[in-house]
């Protein structure tokens, strides 16, 4: 039997909704309602990916803000529990680390999970209290100060999709897993939130059914290559947006646009 390919990255949604309102959100958190993931539902579809795949040599589970999930330690796991090798992350704005239960630390422990904190500005004082509760704990974190976001819609959807995943590649490679679908990136799953807040009509995509008929590892990683509709819809150039913390309504279409 052939052996089974490696995936170099997906991305997993813990939450849709954000405890942070961050201007230039790439996925769209300030404008999704409350929604929170099922395990048993990670658990069907990371166990089909790890039936096609050898290794996903990173796991990011994020948000929305991971940590607002009522049970985070579930799916850091189900994740180690199916792909014991790979370098798993919990993605947080750190705010509710402070007084999150033992049952996390004890997981992200056992499951030897990193903590990738984005530190924004609110609390730029907070690195070394961070790595301090971390290292407390027993639990390895990278700190990164962000102040900044890199937008890049282009609602007018024109541009050449092939020249736009090139361009999105040479700078990111993430893919989506949600619904038992893979995704070139989060923005084709997430967009629906911004169409619906800006009366916009970005188009989406359907993303690639990890249970579908004849699926191979190869075949989606191949898939992941491919242009989809949404990329019209992406500038082939991003743009810096200032970070701010601001109510969603007082949003402009012009903070994600180009």
């Amino acid at each position: 039997m052939a052996e089974l390919p490696t995936l170099h990255y997906i991305e997993y949604h813990l939450t849709e909704h954000c405890n942070f309102d961050c201007t230039g959100c790439g996925h769209f958190s300030p404008f999704a309602a409350e929604g929170f993931a099922d395990p048993i539902a990670f658990e069907h579809d990371i166990a089909k990916l790890a039936q096609l795949f050898s290794n996903i040599r990173k796991i990011c589970l994020l948000g929305g803000e991971p940590l607002l999930h009522p049970e985070p330690e579930a799916f850091i796991r189900i994740a180690r529990r199916h792909f014991p090798a790979t370098d798993l992350r919990i993605v947080t704005n750190g705010i509710l680390l402070k007084k999150i239960g033992d049952s996390f630390w004890d997981a992200c422990r056992e499951a030897r999970v990193s903590l990738d904190i984005s530190l924004y500005p609110p609390l730029g004082k907070s690195h070394e209290a961070f790595d301090g509760l971390c290292a407390a704990h027993g639990v390895n974190c990278v700190v990164r100060p962000v102040d900044e976001f890199l937008v890049g819609i282009n609602a007018r959807g024109d541009s050449n999709p092939e020249e736009a995943m090139k361009y999105c590649r040479s700078h990111f490679y993430c893919p989506f897993l949600q619904d038992s679908r893979l995704h070139v990136c989060a923005m084709p799953a997430m967009v629906h939130y911004y169409n619906n807040h800006f009366d916009r009509k970005i188009s989406d995509d359907a993303g690639i059914d990890i249970f579908a008929d004849g699926i191979t590892g190869e075949k989606i990683i191949a898939m992941l290559e491919k242009p989809v509709a949404t990329c019209s819809f992406c500038s082939c150039k991003y743009k810096p947006v200032k970070w701010r913390h601001a109510r969603a309504e007082n949003h402009v279409t012009g903070d994600y646009e180009v």
